[in-house]
């Protein structure tokens, strides 16, 4: 089952463009926020961001 709070920091990654700025707004460690977007891809079935070392993109 989706996790809501797993959606709501999807949403502020993508509304930040950053893991760590999402991180720091929601005052979690950047490797939760990691975790979190990691088990909602899994929860899905596809990926959701596409990961650079520059940038992060939605897929």
């Amino acid at each position: 089952m989706i996790d809501l709070n797993d959606i709501a920091v999807f949403a502020r990654v993508v509304e930040t463009g950053s893991f760590t700025a999402a991180a720091r707004l929601l005052a979690m460690p950047k490797t939760t926020v990691s975790r979190r977007i990691a088990a909602l891809e899994r929860e899905v079935g596809v990926r959701l961001l596409q990961r650079t070392t520059r940038s992060l993109n939605m897929t």
